[in-house]
């Protein structure tokens, strides 16, 4: 199929999703077209809610603001969001962060984690949350996405200090000051990237 193409084309694929790069859109659309009918020969479909044609890259916010919108659309995958941005040089650069709803989910989770242990042990619970945490970072702890690892340990700390607040006479007035002298003596987890720009930027194909 690739011989029959204008322009360039690139697969990214983990296990059932991909993501199929063109450099033209005509490509796009012949591919699009010859995948459903090769897929329905087998009575397979591809995912509507997760199947879009989007304008992306280096060109994509001039030609926005031609289609009347203020940024260019976004692309979601394995629970990143890839959007088009520049670095401190000017120059385009995708950006990553973690899908809203995915955020959403693993806040709830930690939550709902927190609430379940909140009397045990302080030292057990440190324990569990920075199990779950520390899954999180390496999953998401990839290059642009800090700001989300630091929205999730954000609410986790102000959570926890709920928690701890809530099994005290005074439920729920556990000062700030003492509970930085617990995390001191337990501390959290704190998020690091696991796939820094270096090394996502050696991955890459260009």
């Amino acid at each position: 199929m690739r011989v029959r193409l204008r322009g360039e084309a690139r697969l990214v694929r983990y296990i059932d999703d991909f993501v199929i790069c063109f450099q033209y859109r005509a490509d796009a659309l012949r591919v699009a077209d010859a995948l459903r009918h090769r897929l329905g020969k087998f009575s397979l479909t591809l995912e509507p809610t997760k199947t879009k044609l989007v304008e992306f890259g280096r060109f994509a916010q001039r030609h926005a603001g031609k289609r009347g919108r203020n940024r260019p659309e976004t692309i979601y995958v394995l629970g990143l969001t890839l959007y088009c941005t520049r670095n401190r040089k000017g120059n385009f650069k995708v950006g990553m962060r973690t899908e809203k709803s995915r955020l959403k989910r693993s806040l709830l989770s930690l939550r709902e984690l927190m609430r379940r242990i909140r009397h045990d042990e302080i030292s057990d619970q440190v324990a569990d949350i920075n199990r779950v945490l520390r899954g999180h970072y390496a999953y998401y702890g990839v290059a642009g996405n800090l700001r989300s690892l630091i929205k999730v340990y954000q609410g986790v700390e102000r959570y926890w200090r709920r928690m701890l607040g809530s099994r005290s006479r005074d439920s729920g007035r556990l000062s700030w000051s003492t509970f930085n002298q617990i995390k001191e003596r337990n501390p959290l987890l704190r998020p690091k990237l696991r796939l820094p720009h270096r090394e996502l930027q050696a991955l890459a194909v260009l």
